[in-house]
């Protein structure tokens, strides 16, 4: 049974998971001996001593005087095993923060922060990225060898915590970030990405175009770069359109008082600027005068134009995490 619950644990919580029978067991008292059988867990770094009753569970009032006696002879996490569990027993035992995992996938799991129903209903299908966690992607790519929490993130990108760790577990849940426990009390997740190309490859499925709206003005709006196929222009040897592209975020367009150009004959006969309206800050990733590389493939990857996508494999092959 013990076996059942690692290998699920594996595959959805820690591939690194272990779980052993405990050989060091006889300064345990006799009748704690007699009632459990007693494992070693480590998961996500963390060390745990995993009981299974051998004959029927006690109450819970006695449960928490085994797992205190347990813990100040092992100095280690005690977690319950159950083949099943009832509502009310589930419930008492969140109560009294008392941690277990059930064969069927059921955890609770306080000291590291995991309380899930199941497991597989918390691990939620990647289809698209949000707008957060497109930043985040593209942090991690132009920022390979970063490693940080979910505290740092936030701060580097102006996050708040909450909005961070989504980011970060859309990019876990699409296999483009992993993590290794540590920190002072040891329950910090230090987030990593993985290695070129593959995160390119994996990564460009899910990414979106940046550009919500386009409008046109008459005016360069100020901190606005150049974008789209003016700025494709500028990096291979595509035509220019013949008309300025730029690129600046959505919320900033009040702030700038930009004069809007509605008339389509107007539009038609004048080089305006073609304004792009981004769902982020387009100079977040930006050293130069255009947008950054890879968000300029997501707002051009769909176009159905052979000339564009031989420019923007152009542009991106001399980048090292890209590959064709």
């Amino acid at each position: 049974m013990v076996m059942t619950v690692e290998h699920y644990l594996q595959e959805n919580i820690d591939e690194r998971l272990t779980i052993k029978p405990l050989i060091k067991k006889n300064n345990f008292p006799i009748f704690l001996r007699d009632s459990y059988n007693f494992y070693e867990m480590k998961i996500l770094g963390t060390h745990c001593i995993l009981l299974e009753a051998v004959n029927e569970m006690s109450n819970v009032d006695q449960i928490r005087k085994h797992i205190k006696q347990i813990k100040n002879l092992t100095d280690r996490q005690i977690v319950l095993f159950y083949k099943d569990i009832t509502r009310y027993r589930r419930k008492s035992l969140i109560e009294n923060r008392i941690a277990f995992v059930i064969e069927d996938g059921q955890m609770y799991l306080p000291f590291l922060g995991l309380d899930l129903k199941k497991a597989e209903e918390q691990i939620k299908e990647v289809k698209g990225f949000t707008t957060p966690a497109q930043i985040a992607y593209l942090y991690f790519l132009y920022h390979k060898q970063d490693i940080v929490n979910t505290t740092e993130f936030a701060k580097k990108l102006g996050f708040n915590k909450m909005t961070a760790s989504r980011a970060l577990n859309d990019l876990y849940h699409a296999n483009l970030i992993t993590f290794e426990i540590g920190g002072m009390t040891g329950r910090s997740k230090k987030y990593k990405r993985i290695s070129d190309p593959d995160y390119f490859l994996r990564g460009c499925d899910y990414l979106k175009t940046p550009v919500r709206k386009i409008i046109y003005t008459k005016t360069r709006p100020l901190g606005a770069l150049t974008a789209g196929m003016d700025a494709l222009s500028e990096l291979s040897m595509i035509n220019p359109p013949g008309h300025p592209v730029m690129a600046i975020e959505r919320s900033k367009l009040n702030e700038e008082q930009i004069e809007v150009v509605k008339n389509k004959d107007l539009i038609k006969d004048t080089k305006l600027v073609e304004l792009e309206l981004w769902d982020y800050n387009p100079s977040l990733f930006s050293n130069n005068r255009h947008v950054d590389l890879l968000s300029l493939y997501a707002s051009l990857k769909d176009e159905n134009d052979e000339r564009v996508e031989q420019a923007l494999e152009e542009v991106l092959r001399g980048e090292p995490w890209y590959t064709d």
